[in-house]
């Protein structure tokens, strides 16, 4: 196949050739919808209408005899159209070349389907031919017929779109895409202008891109394609700009396009420049920013950058945009393993431990193998830890079955473990039925610990009655319970009462609390109201401190989720332990933000233990911030004296 690139370089050649050659029929004429119907043998001009920018009649124009006539030759018809299907694809493109030169406005939806079946490997720049044309002389009529498009069909077509039209008219391209309701098809369109413009109009790109602050668009990237085609130009004036814009986002975004062509040219050079400059964000972030691409386009020259820096902070930011897997695809396990080695003499602590575990993630995408056998050589420690997670992780993406065989091989608990907590998510993808098989296969009471529970759990999610009946098969009554609690969480959600019937008549009695105090943590993230209406409806088995606890949970996540809803429910119950431990619950979370509301409602607690922890606990946070108030409150307030005095001595302690 190496005939193929000369083949399409020669046809590129040939179609820019062609439309920049012969009798130019001109740009306007695809406007001229019902006026071509030029078969008056002695015509010798034809006065036509262009379209204006939007959809508008605008200049006259004026074919000639040899352009009206080659219009009506190259028209686009259902017999035309019929005779491509017979031809091979040099042919097919040989046939739609006229017609896209000749095309008229009518035809330009027909073409582009044609274009999309018959061009090949040429249709991208077929297409966008087609779109300069429609774009330049009937852009309302193409605006039509992308909204008529599939929506990711109408993304791509929205942007080549915008950019032709800014070629020819950017403001009224630009009036356009600003008033785009939708935030992704506004985003599009702005993109394609301002690409199109940057590179001979960029001071204009920038004023589109200040125009749009506090709009909700994003700029941030743009900004990096304006400079970055600018300094193709320009590239001094460009960098002086991108550092003259305010500090922020842009701003770095800015400095690394407009040194993306220095980078690829003179890297060194250009990493020098950027280090004579007075160290500020935006410093600091864009030389993270163009060294992250450095390293992905040239190791060597990024390898010599990190070596020359004497500073051992500055070397480990730098050394923390390294990344393995950026360009772990062009090497073999040599290579890797040089770079690898190499690292191991610039980066310490930490930032060596992660480097060891993105090594062996990278390594076990080309030969998982290898990539088990250096994790297991490795000393303990963290980086062998890292390697361990990452490795069992990778491998359970991939082969779960592997990824088990590996952590039946470990020798340590904690290795193992480490392994299996990476792997639970990772090995349900698979089909929660396929994972069960894989757990049932495994005869370590660990793989079962750490992953039955993420199966059944996204299992029930969809298949309730099958993961329940998974569960209930499983032999070892410890497996069995951590199974059937995630059922039992997702089930009352959606059912409870069904699930209380199931607690009731399935569950030993002695795990009921350790049920329902999970399931009703996780009901209360999900939908606080609705579980709050089912506490009163607490099975008998449950008393005491269990129903307290059971209460105290709800109240921590409800707290969490809307302090005065959950202030106003607790007001609602009657005194004794479970409002006790609720309000407790309640100043707990409280306290820091509002210690005021705090301290009021830890007077109200009838126990005194629990009212103490809360009353000293509202005062701490209280007298850090108004120590005067919180001294006033306590005397007011109607509590024992002697838990006053406790309280006046904090305050005074405080301020002494």
């Amino acid at each position: 196949m190496k005939w193929l690139p000369p083949i399409f370089a020669l046809l590129a050649g040939l179609l820019g050739g062609y439309f920049l050659s012969g009798t130019r029929v001109p740009e306007s004429q695809a406007s001229t919808a019902a006026s071509l119907t030029s078969t008056q043998s002695g015509v010798t001009s034809e006065t036509v209408t262009a379209m204006g920018a939007e959809g508008e009649p605008g200049e006259k124009l004026e074919l000639t005899k040899a352009e009206t006539k080659a219009v009506a030759e190259y028209g686009v018809t259902e017999e035309w159209l019929k005779s491509l299907e017979s031809m091979n694809q040099l042919d097919q493109l040989s046939a739609l070349l006229p017609r896209l030169k000749a095309a008229r406005p009518e035809d330009f939806a027909t073409l582009m389907e044609a274009l999309d079946k018959y061009a090949g490997s040429m249709k991208w720049m077929t297409r966008n031919i087609l779109i300069s044309r429609w774009a330049a002389s009937d852009p309302a009529g193409m605006m039509a017929y992308i909204e008529s498009q599939p929506v990711n069909e109408q993304y791509r077509l929205r942007n080549s779109f915008f950019s032709a039209w800014a070629r020819e008219e950017p403001e009224a391209a630009f009036a356009k895409a600003k008033r785009l309701q939708d935030r992704r098809e506004k985003q599009s369109a702005i993109q394609g202008i301002v690409n199109a413009i940057s590179g001979e109009q960029p001071y204009r790109a920038i004023e589109m891109l200040k125009e749009l602050e506090g709009t909700g668009y994003q700029t941030e990237w743009t900004y990096r394609n304006i400079f970055r085609n600018w300094a193709q130009r320009e590239p001094e004036a460009a960098r002086q700009a991108a550092l003259g814009l305010d500090d922020g986002p842009a701003k770095v975004r800015a400095l690394s396009g407009a040194m993306d062509e220095w980078m690829h040219r003179d890297p060194m050079a250009a990493l020098s420049w950027l280090d004579s400059l007075p160290m500020d964000g935006t410093v600091y972030n864009s030389r993270r920013e163009v060294f992250q691409n450095l390293l992905n386009q040239d190791f060597d020259t990024a390898k010599e950058y990190i070596e020359r820096e004497t500073d051992p902070l500055a070397r480990r930011n730098v050394l923390s945009n390294l990344h393995f897997g950026n360009f772990a695809w062009r090497m073999d396990f040599d290579e890797m393993k040089s770079v690898f080695d190499w690292v191991g003499t610039v980066a310490t602590g930490s930032l060596y431990d992660q480097k060891v575990g993105d090594f062996v993630r990278s390594l076990s995408d080309k030969d998982p193998q290898k990539a088990i056998e250096f994790a297991l050589q490795l000393p303990p420690g963290n980086g062998r830890m890292n390697a361990i997670g990452n490795l069992g992780s990778h491998l359970a993406q991939r082969n779960p079955e592997a990824a088990l065989q590996f952590v039946a091989g470990l020798d340590f608990e904690d290795e193992k473990r480490r392994a299996l907590q990476s792997m639970g998510w990772q090995i349900a993808r698979y089909g929660v039925e396929a994972a069960s098989r894989f757990v049932a296969a495994s005869e370590d009471p660990m793989v079962r610990e750490q992953l039955v529970g993420n199966i059944s759990r996204e299992w029930s999610k969809y298949n309730r009655e099958a993961a329940l009946d998974w569960a209930e098969s499983l032999e070892d009554e410890g497996d069995r319970s951590l199974a059937l609690r995630p059922v039992f969480d997702n089930w009352i959600q959606s059912d409870p009462q069904a699930a209380m019937a199931y607690l009731k008549t399935s569950v030993p009695e002695g795990k009921h609390l350790e049920y329902l105090q999970n399931a009703f943590g996780q009901w209360t993230r999900e939908d606080p109201e609705a579980a709050i209406e089912w506490l009163d409806r607490l099975p008998e088995t449950v008393e005491g401190g269990g129903v307290e606890n059971i209460y105290s949970q709800v109240a921590n996540y409800y707290v969490q989720h809307d302090p005065m809803a959950a202030s106003e429910w607790i007001s609602t119950m009657d005194e004794g332990p479970v409002r006790d431990r609720s309000v407790e619950t309640l100043v707990r979370n409280i306290s820091r933000s509002d210690p005021e509301a705090g301290f009021i409602w830890a007077a109200t607690i009838t126990d005194v233990d629990k009212r103490k922890r809360s009353l000293d606990q509202s005062i701490r946070e209280w007298v850090k911030t108004d120590p005067d108030a919180a001294y006033d409150a306590v005397e007011e307030a109607r509590i024992p004296a002697e838990e006053k005095a406790t309280l006046f001595g904090m305050i005074e302690r405080h301020q002494s």
